[in-house]
């Protein structure tokens, strides 16, 4: 690899530094600056002012975790399918139509497997 292969990847170079170095600073001023409690209070649940009732661990349904889950395979497929309608005018093929179509078909089975398996039902 010569310099003007890497002097081409100075952007990427740049920004990767530069992501370090600010999640590297996000990380370690809060550990500076932060005040450290010691003794029992210290441990204890905080509830903006109030006095907890109980333990903060509780134990949750599974079906919120199901549906926190379908939410963001929903969104992420939502998010891959913006870019194609931004450009699908100037694309305009029928191969792109397709794969548009398969990628959809896909998601709707995740969708329709999800319906029979259960999944929204509330219990």
């Amino acid at each position: 690899m010569d310099a003007d292969s890497i002097y081409q990847y100075r952007y990427v170079i740049a920004f990767l530094g530069l992501g370090i170095v600010l999640g590297a600073v996000a990380v370690l001023i809060p550990r500076l600056i932060a005040p450290r409690g010691t003794g029992p209070d210290a441990l204890k649940t905080y509830e903006s002012g109030i006095i907890p009732e109980r333990g903060a661990w509780r134990q949750f349904s599974l079906a919120y975790y199901l549906y926190a889950l379908l939410y963001l395979a929903v969104a992420v497929d939502v998010i891959y399918l913006f870019p194609v309608a931004l450009v699908y005018r100037s694309i305009g093929t029928l191969e792109a139509l397709v794969a548009v179509l398969v990628f959809v078909f896909i998601i709707a089975l995740a969708v329709i497997y999800s319906w029979r398996t259960g999944a929204f039902r509330w219990e």
